[in-house]
């Protein structure tokens, strides 16, 4: 009888034994597996963290970079407008000088005007008998201000400055009118009046024509003011 208990007692604890080893190694497992979730989501939580990271660095770059093309945009404005504001004092201080310039050359030519009349009128009395001076250049007497038609010569040319000399004075022409310069029935040239004396005024060339296609005593037609555009034109 006391062996029979004492192999039930060692069945009992045999048996004891094996559920608590089977229950040992179930939890074994169950711990790995959740030490290996843990781990494994530490790392997901690591990554996570890193993008975040990432992101906010990359947020703050890009504000930085925003605010600096916002200041850079802000000081190409006020640049521009500067710009914008000198160009427009330019432009209105180059229309003044381009006025100013203008009267400047108005001014120029009357004086070379002057100047080649007087200079003219010089060589005409430096070649003239001493009994004759002084002498006048030929003139034509009418009673209106212009009279088309009217002829005279050219007395000098002047090149540089692109106007000739004629001999037709007060009581002939006034400034402002246009004359045709001919030779053997040729046209070489229209030429604007700007400055005349007694005997001798002084024209301009019209754009367009040569003041070396002209010599001395090519013949002068006068045609008058109204035919100003028309000289040009032609």
């Amino acid at each position: 009888m006391r062996r029979v208990v004492i192999a039930v007692v060692s069945a009992g604890l045999l048996a004891a034994l094996i559920v608590e080893d089977v229950s040992r190694r179930s939890f074994e497992r169950r711990y790995r597996t959740v030490v290996e979730s843990r781990r494994q989501l530490t790392m997901q939580v690591a990554e996570i963290v890193a993008t975040h990271d990432g992101l906010r660095r990359d947020l703050d770059q890009e504000r930085r970079r925003s605010a600096e093309l916002a200041e850079a945009l802000r000081s190409t404005r006020v640049q521009l407008e500067e710009t914008v504001g000198r160009l427009t004092e330019e432009t209105r201080g180059a229309g003044e000088l381009n006025m100013r310039l203008a009267r400047l050359q108005q001014q120029m030519d009357q004086l070379q005007g002057e100047l080649a009349i007087a200079l003219q009128d010089r060589e005409d009395a430096a070649g003239a008998p001493q009994e004759s001076r002084p002498v006048q250049l030929e003139r034509i007497i009418v009673s209106h201000a212009t009279a088309p038609g009217l002829q005279g010569r050219v007395l000098s040319v002047h090149q540089d400055w692109d106007f000739v000399i004629i001999s037709l004075g007060w009581g002939t022409v006034r400034i402002g009118d246009t004359v045709s310069i001919i030779r053997n029935d040729r046209l070489l040239a229209h030429a604007r009046i700007e400055r005349v004396q007694e005997s001798a005024c002084a024209a301009t060339l019209l754009p367009a024509w040569k003041a070396a296609d002209i010599r001395a005593n090519d013949l002068v037609h006068v045609l008058g003011v109204n035919d100003d555009e028309t000289a040009e034109k032609s």
